[in-house]
C-alpha cells in the first residue's frame, strides 16, 4: 500500500551538451514498497558501448529482483554491475561513475561510486549532498583548494574509484534518512554540476511548483556557459517528494504478545489447548485479512472495482471479528469508494449521464479522502460524462432552434453533436443526433420543393449569379495554378540548396579526411550521402561509399596503431598510474 498512499513526482533531462553522443544514463522504478532513481556517467571514450546505460540496466534489473534497502544487498547489486561491465568490455575499459537512490516511500539511502551527485532539499538548503570520489575532493578536504575552486579543478575527474576499475571500486552506502513532506532530492552528472552550482541551484528550486520548471532553468543555466567553455554530456533528475507514506498503527501481534507471556505462561503450567486454537484461529484471520487487503489494492490499481469491493468488505468483516478498528475502518473507505464508482458506472452504463455525473462527484470525494486512490479513473469517467452531456445539451439547443424557425441554426447544432458524439465513439449520442438532423433536412427539403414555381421566376437572376460563380471559380483556379507554379518553383529551389548543402558537407569530409580526422570525416560523409539518397541522386550517393570506406579503414588502422604503441608502453618501466578521465 505504500506506493499508492505516497506521492513522488519525477521528472529527468539528459543531453550530449556539445559532444557527438550523450553518454549519460538514467533510469528509475516505482514498486509498490519500494523505489528506486539511478543516474550514471559513462568515463570511457568508447562510442560503440553506452557504459553508463549498461551499469543502470544491470542495477534495475538487480533491484527489480531483490529490492532492499540493505547496506550490504545495494553494495552486491553495485559489485554485480561492476563486473557485468568488466566482462563486456571485450578488449576496451569500460568506465562509469554512477549515483542510486533507494526509498520505502517513508525513507531514502543512496550508493555511489565516482563522481555522480546526490542532493536532499529540505527547506531551502541542501540538507545532504555526496562526495565525489576525486583527487579534487581529497584536496578540498585538505583544505589546499576552496568550495568554488573544486567545480572547474583540473583533477574533478581524477577518479580513484569507478565501476569498471581494474581494482576493486570503494562503494559508499549512506544510513536511512527519514524523508518529510515537501523534500525533494537530485542526481546529477558531472556535466550538470559543474556547470551548476549549489546556490544556483537552489535559487532555480525555490517556489518550484513542477520538477520541469527546475529542469528548465537548470538546462538555460547550463546551456549558457557553452560561450566560455566546452559543455559535457549533462543529466539531472528531480524528485519532488509530496506526500511520504504513514505506515497505520498495529496492533500488538500474537508474536509479541507471547513473548511477553512467555513466563508468566511458563509458571503457571503452560498454554492450554483452547487459548492455543484461539490463537491459532487469530493467526489464520490476520493472513486472510492481509491476503484480501494486498488482493483488494492490486484490483483497485487495475480499476476492477467489483473485485476490490468483494475483497475489502471480506477484509471488513475479519478486521471486525478481530476487533481491529482502525484496518476495519480502512477497509471500509476502500469499500464504499469502490461500491460508489460501481453505482457512479451503471448510472453511465444505463445513459443516464446528469445521474452519473452526480455520483461521480461524490465518488471523487472518496477517492480524496481515501489517498486519492481511483482519482485518474474518476476523472476520466466524469469528463466522458460532461462530454455526453454536452452532446446531448447541442441536441437541445437544436430542437430550440428548429421550434423557434431557425431550420438551419437547429441543422448546425444537430451536425456539432454529431461530430462530437463521433469524435467520443459515442454511437448513441451520433445516431441520435443524425436522425434528427436528417428529419429537419427532409423537412426543409420539402419545404424548398414548394417554392420551385418562385425559383423559375428567378431563373434568369440564378443563371446570372452561376456565371458569376464560374467566372470566381476560374479565378480561383489560376489562382490555385499560379501557387501551384511559385510552390513548384520554391521546391526546385530547395533541391538546389540541398544538394549545394550535400556538397559543401561533402567538401568538409574530404577536408576532414586530408588532416586526419576520420571519425569526423565519416559523420560529414555520411550526412552528405543521406541527403543525395533523399534527393535521389543515387551517382553521387554511391560515390560517397568508397570514401566513408576508406575513412573507417584510416580509423581502424589508427587504432590498431594506437594498440601496438600501448602494448609497446606496458612492456617497459616506469608505467604511471591509471586516471579515469571522461
Amino acid at each position: 500500500m505504500r506506493r499508492i498512499n505516497s506521492e513522488f513526482r519525477t521528472q529527468y533531462i539528459s543531453e550530449e551538451g556539445q559532444k557527438l553522443t550523450n553518454r549519460d544514463y538514467f533510469g528509475f522504478v516505482e514498486m509498490d514498497d519500494y523505489a528506486c532513481y539511478i543516474l550514471a556517467d559513462s568515463l570511457d571514450g568508447e562510442l560503440e558501448t553506452n557504459s553508463a546505460r549498461f551499469v543502470v540496466e544491470s542495477l534495475i534489473r538487480s533491484f527489480v529482483e531483490g529490492p532492499s534497502m540493505n547496506a550490504q544487498k545495494l553494495k552486491h547489486y553495485m559489485n554485480q554491475a561492476h563486473k557485468e561491465l568488466l566482462k563486456q568490455r571485450g578488449g576496451m575499459h569500460l568506465k562509469a561513475s554512477v549515483i542510486m537512490v533507494v526509498t520505502d516511500y517513508k525513507k531514502l539511502c543512496y550508493c555511489y561510486v565516482g563522481n555522480s551527485r546526490f542532493y536532499l532539499i529540505r527547506n531551502a538548503r541542501i540538507l545532504i549532498k555526496t562526495k565525489d570520489q576525486s583527487l579534487t575532493q581529497n584536496l578540498l578536504k585538505e583544505e589546499m583548494i576552496t568550495l568554488d575552486q573544486a567545480a572547474a579543478h583540473e583533477e574533478r575527474n581524477n577518479l580513484y574509484s569507478f565501476l569498471g576499475d581494474r581494482g576493486q571500486p570503494e562503494i559508499l552506502v549512506s544510513k536511512k534518512v527519514p524523508l518529510e513532506n515537501g523534500d525533494s532530492f537530485a542526481l546529477f552528472t558531472r556535466g550538470a554540476w559543474e556547470n551548476l552550482s549549489e546556490d544556483e541551484f537552489l535559487e532555480i528550486s525555490k517556489d518550484a511548483k513542477e520538477p520541469q520548471e527546475i529542469l528548465e532553468k537548470a538546462e538555460d543555466m547550463i546551456l549558457g556557459k557553452q560561450e566560455t567553455g566546452e559543455v559535457d554530456n549533462y543529466s539531472l533528475a528531480v524528485t519532488f517528494v509530496d506526500k511520504v507514506y504513514k505506515s497505520p498503527k498495529k496492533k500488538i501481534t500474537l508474536k509479541k504478545v507471547l513473548l511477553i507471556a512467555l513466563p508468566v505462561l511458563l509458571l503457571a503450567g503452560g498454554i492450554s489447548l483452547g487459548l492455543y486454537l484461539k490463537n491459532k484461529s487469530v493467526k489464520n484471520k490476520e493472513e486472510s485479512l492481509e491476503q484480501h487487503l494486498a488482493s483488494g489494492e492490486e484490483y483497485l490499481k487495475y480499476d476492477n472495482y467489483i473485485k476490490a469491493s468483494e475483497d475489502y468488505g471480506e477484509a471488513k468483516k475479519l478486521a471486525d471479528a478481530l476487533k481491529n478498528k482502525e484496518v476495519s475502518k480502512e477497509a471500509d473507505q476502500y469499500k464504499k469508494l469502490a461500491e460508489q464508482i460501481i453505482l457512479s458506472d451503471e448510472a453511465m452504463t444505463a445513459g443516464d449521464y446528469l445521474k452519473a455525473q452526480s455520483l461521480y462527484l461524490k465518488a471523487r470525494d472518496l477517492s480524496k479522502e481515501a489517498g486519492n486512490i481511483g482519482k485518474k479513473y474518476i476523472d476520466a469517467q466524469l469528463k466522458q460524462t460532461l462530454d455526453y452531456i454536452h452532446v446531448f445539451d447541442l441536441m437541445e439547443i437544436g430542437q430550440q432552434k428548429e421550434e423557434y424557425g431557425d431550420l438551419s441554426g437547429a441543422i448546425d447544432s444537430y451536425h456539432q453533436a454529431r461530430d462530437k458524439a463521433a469524435a467520443l465513439y459515442f454511437s448513441e449520442g451520433k445516431e441520435e443526433a443524425l436522425k434528427k438532423q436528417m428529419a429537419l433536412e427532409e423537412k426543409m427539403e420539402k419545404d424548398s420543393q414548394k417554392t420551385a414555381a418562385a425559383a423559375a421566376a428567378s431563373k434568369e437572376e440564378s443563371q446570372a449569379a452561376k456565371q458569376e460563380e464560374e467566372e470566381s471559380k476560374q479565378a480561383e483556379e489560376e489562382k490555385a495554378k499560379k501557387e501551384e507554379e511559385e510552390q513548384r518553383e520554391l521546391e526546385n529551389q530547395q533541391k538546389l540548396n540541398d544538394q549545394k548543402n550535400a556538397i559543401d558537407l561533402e567538401n568538409k569530409a574530404n577536408e576532414l579526411f586530408s588532416e586526419g580526422k576520420y571519425e569526423s570525416a565519416i559523420t560529414y560523409y555520411q550526412t552528405a550521402q543521406a541527403i543525395y539518397v533523399r534527393l535521389e541522386m543515387t551517382e553521387l550517393a554511391d560515390g560517397i561509399n568508397g570514401k566513408i570506406k576508406a575513412a573507417k579503414t584510416a580509423v581502424l588502422e589508427a587504432k590498431q596503431k594506437a594498440a601496438e604503441t600501448v602494448n609497446t608502453g606496458e612492456s617497459g618501466p616506469g608505467m604511471s598510474e591509471k586516471k579515469s578521465d571522461k
